[in-house]
Order: C-alpha cells, then sequence, then structure tokens
C-alpha cells in the first residue's frame, strides 16, 4: 500500500497499534499507523507466514518438489484404489470410482450410499476420511507410509462387510 494512502477498514475491529489509540484525537474515531502498516494492525497473526517458510524450507530439504508430490500423490491413489478393488465389494455397497491415474487429484472416491456412515465408523476406528454426499474420499499424504494406507484399505473392507 502506497506510504500517502489514507485509506481505512470497512469493518474496522481492532486494528489500530497501542501508539495509535494513546495519540488518539476525537473520541469515537480509531486511528491507524501510516505506510506498509496501516492494514496490519494488532490483530495481525504472522504466525502463518512462519510456518509457511518452515514448510517451504523442508520441502526444499526433504526434495519435496511438486514434481516429487504428485509422484507420491499417484502412488498412493493407485494403491489405494487397487487396494479397495482387491477387496471386491458388492458394487450396490460401494464401487470405486475410476479415471485414469493422470487425471485423478489427490484423492479416491468411492461410490456408496452409506458414504456418511461409512466415515463415522471408520473414525471410530481411527481412520479419518470425508464423504461428499454418496461419495468417500481417501484422502492419502506424503507422511503416510504404503503399510498405513493397506492398513486403511483393510479397516475399510471390514466396516463395508459389516
Amino acid at each position: 500500500m502506497p506510504a500517502e494512502s489514507t485509506l481505512r477498514p470497512v469493518l474496522t475491529g481492532w486494528f489500530s497499534e497501542f501508539g495509535e489509540l494513546a495519540a488518539a484525537g476525537r473520541a469515537g474515531e480509531v486511528p491507524y499507523p501510516t505506510g506498509d502498516e496501516r492494514f496490519a494492525g494488532a490483530t495481525y497473526d504472522p504466525t502463518s507466514h512462519y510456518r509457511a517458510a518452515a514448510v517451504f524450507a523442508f520441502h526444499e530439504q526433504m526434495g519435496l518438489t511438486p514434481r516429487r508430490l504428485r509422484e507420491i500423490s499417484q502412488h498412493q491413489t493407485r494403491l489405494l484404489a487397487a487396494g479397495f478393488e482387491a477387496l471386491d465389494i458388492d458394487p450396490s455397497v460401494a464401487r470405486l470410482v475410476t479415471m485414469p491415474p493422470e487425471t485423478r487429484a489427490g484423492f479416491v472416491a468411492i461410490h456408496s450410499p452409506r458414504a456418511s456412515e461409512l466415515v463415522v465408523s471408520l473414525r471410530r476406528r481411527g481412520e479419518h476420511t470425508d464423504a461428499r454426499g454418496e461419495m468417500l474420499r481417501l484422502g492419502p499424504a506424503p507422511y503416510l507410509s504404503d503399510a498405513q494406507l493397506a492398513q486403511a484399505i483393510e479397516v475399510l473392507g471390514g466396516v463395508l462387510r459389516h
């Protein structure tokens, strides 16, 4: 924001700094800093910026480039899809939403009229997932091992069979 800006937030909240509050002129008017600090007031929490910087540094240190993360994601979604297919579940109970691996996003979708119920049952068994309508979504992450994903599929199979 240009240093000479006199723009004011529409919804003020707690944006003023203590220095400006102490020197406040007219009653009822919230004073703001000038220049770069004008919209970065007392409620601003920069923690997320530091966290993001640490994550970027960690990704660089571990070689987790966008290409490598996509490779991991595709490996994991293929593993989940193949594991689900191997369960040989009645398609009226649950069926894999198939698509070419290169077009799959970061999760595997399983169509089931019981999707929301499955989420609850899986959570009780320590497996976290979500559902959108009749779609159960299995979303792996790079910090999960192949063994953990296989375990999740095994738990899902047990829940679907009961």
